[in-house]
């Protein structure tokens, strides 16, 4: 059995492709794999999205325009999962950065209603529950696993494979491609990015 934990900005360009990515390598294999999607909104995450749209990450503004929407788009998730479950949380974020990234949308509370709406979640129920504390304590879990984990920025994926003895596990930093994440499930460790896995 592998567990795939992926950590990602809710919003971010490089995550979104890299998920992409990840869903391409994993849906092939008749193994059991369990997949963990887990939004992380930091200092470090928004700088690095900043970066890779080519912006001004020193500019306030953008930060802050940026900071609040990872940070909103990681409170949908954790409610979204508390209210309608994992597969709807991760819908909700892959259709959320596709608006953003390939429709040029920015988020707001118009966005959140429609893709709510195209996923057949109440937008009530999803209002009344997104100021409960267990969201807060939620998103507060996934920062501790990171932090537990030395995950410092996204994507990174974190991959254990259960079925040999030796547990081996590994961290990809960065951006992934198909074949890498492949090759991490197969055990061949030779790949030819920089990204390569590294052992835990």
């Amino acid at each position: 059995m592998f567990e795939i934990f992926f950590f990602v900005n809710p919003i971010g360009i490089n995550c979104y492709q890299n998920e992409q990515e990840i869903i391409a390598a994993v849906s092939g294999y008749q193994q059991n794999i369990s997949y963990h999607f887990i939004p992380m909104t930091t200092m470090n995450t928004i700088r690095s999205d900043i970066r890779a749209r080519h912006l001004s990450s020193s500019n306030i503004e953008i930060f802050n325009t940026f900071s609040q929407s990872a940070y909103n788009a990681t409170k949908d998730y954790h409610t979204l999962k508390l209210i309608a479950g994992n597969k709807k949380a991760r819908q909700y974020i892959i259709k959320l950065q596709h608006a953003i990234n390939d429709m040029g949308k920015v988020y707001s509370t118009e966005l959140v209603n429609e893709i709510l709406s195209s996923l057949d979640v109440s937008i009530k129920n999803f209002k009344k529950n997104r100021e409960s504390n267990y969201i807060k304590l939620s998103m507060d879990k996934d920062l501790k696993l990171a932090d537990d984990l030395n995950v410092v920025t996204t994507p990174t994926t974190i991959i254990f494979n259960y079925d040999n003895d030796r547990g081996d596990s590994g961290m990809i930093e960065g951006c992934a491609n198909r074949e890498e994440i492949e090759s991490a499930i197969t055990g061949d460790r030779q790949t030819s990015s920089d990204n390569s896995l590294r052992l835990l």
